[in-house]
């Protein structure tokens, strides 16, 4: 069944849907010919929409910084480039999740993981333990609740896959500490200790490694791993954290120039983001993080929302998956996929962006510093020039129509079409 969150009515003269591929971009992979998935992919209608509209990179962030889901997705969504780095990962994984943060409260984005106890400390053997999916929630019942002594409680909530949130709360925590997640790598890498980045912090430190502590004990003793064990899967025996951080409010471009938009999307990363920008959600069961996504449906809700909203954005996860998956052969078939259902979006007669949040290295399964190939094609609207017949992709981008440009000012060309 299909929900959607506060959509308002609207008659838009013009409208835009704004698709975006998590991790799109990618650097040439050997198997492909020493193409990127983008570029070995058949896909005549992004080349056909592109090379009729603007084309061209965008940095999601600015050159050479190397961006994540919830800033580049942020930036789409009309954040402040200027508020970036107040945009915390947890807050928004708990947001997704529907969890309410007190004043003092402190949110992170949490993985189940395999670990290993060595004699120097704890090793992380698979960050995302094979991606948990079924079993996830028998996992986060032990971990729901822990109590963390000095009156601090530790509430873990499951969210996609082998992702959660968890939501530290009380008396005398402060959210400047760093990640115990050793972050992508070779494996088996040590679990970072958690840091204090003040000393204000200290306390809020230690329990975060006193929480790494406790759910290993009760992690690794679930009868479920002996089943994973058995069924060739890896165990789950920890948690692992990153992006530490408090409630906060933020500016946005959508809000100042009056634009209500809606999402359809399956990941709570990016729902949660939705709920902090007051976008409305467009969600079903079919609608997954994960690549057995109904693309279909989601372009077909995308469109229904357009009587709704000027501005739809569609999330999709898959094509950063296979990456971090090593799987380029299966992004490329994906990006096919997809391609072949672009003109329903087409039919809506509906302006069309293509995006990213990242690119994302199928050869290392790491994000990437490197812009990413976009297109925004306006029905009707010249772009100064005959169209000319393109490969969308990265090398094409890298000659096209459209200058070099932040994500910030990408958004800015759908906004001013839109009020135009």
């Amino acid at each position: 069944m299909m929900t959607v969150d506060s959509i308002t009515s609207a008659s838009p003269e013009r409208r835009c849907i704004v698709l975006i591929l998590d991790g799109l971009g990618d650097l040439p992979v050997a198997s492909l010919g020493d193409k990127t998935p983008l570029e070995a992919a058949h896909t005549p209608n992004m080349d056909r929409l592109a090379a009729a509209g603007r084309y061209g990179l965008v940095d999601p962030l600015a050159q050479g910084i190397v961006p994540n889901t919830h800033t580049g997705v942020g930036l789409l969504f009309g954040l402040n480039p200027a508020q970036t780095d107040l945009l915390k990962r947890g807050p928004v994984e708990a947001a997704g999740a529907g969890l309410h943060l007190n004043e003092g409260d402190i949110a992170f984005r949490a993985n189940f993981a395999t670990l290993e106890r060595r004699a120097d400390g704890f090793y992380v053997t698979d960050r995302r333990a094979g991606r948990v999916s079924n079993d996830s929630s028998e996992f986060a019942r032990v971990v729901a609740e822990l109590d963390l002594g000095d009156g601090v409680t530790a509430r873990f909530h499951p969210t996609d896959q082998h992702r959660g949130a968890l939501v530290f709360s009380g008396p005398g925590l402060h959210p400047r500490i760093g990640d115990t997640d050793p972050g992508d790598g070779p494996m088996p890498a040590r679990l970072r200790d958690c840091e204090a980045r003040d000393t204000a912090s200290a306390f809020a430190a230690a329990k975060v490694d006193r929480f790494v502590e406790e759910a290993y004990k009760v992690l690794s003793a679930h009868p479920l791993n002996n089943e994973r064990l058995k069924a060739g899967k890896l165990p789950v025996t920890g948690v692992i954290t990153r992006g530490a951080g408090g409630w906060f409010e933020l500016d946005s471009v959508l809000d100042a120039r009056g634009i209500s938009a809606a999402l359809v999307a399956g990941c709570n990363t990016v729902a949660g983001l939705a709920r902090i920008f007051g976008l409305s959600t467009v969600r079903s069961a079919s609608f997954t993080a994960g690549v057995d996504t109904d693309v279909q449906a989601k372009l077909s809700a995308a469109c229904e929302a357009l009587n709704h909203q000027s501005l739809v954005y569609v999330h999709i996860k898959a094509t950063d998956l296979f990456s971090h998956d090593f799987q380029p052969e299966g992004k490329k078939a994906f990006i096919e996929k997809l391609d072949t259902l672009l003109p329903m979006l087409e039919s809506s007669g509906a302006a069309i962006a293509l995006a990213a949040d990242h690119s994302t290295n199928s050869n290392t399964g790491a994000h990437t510093e490197d812009p990413i190939p976009s297109f925004f094609y306006a029905p009707g609207r010249a772009v100064g020039r005959p169209a000319a017949p393109i490969n969308f992709g990265e090398t094409a981008c890298r000659e096209g129509n459209a200058p070099r440009r932040i994500g910030h000012e990408f958004l800015l060309e759908v906004v001013d079409y839109l009020l135009s």
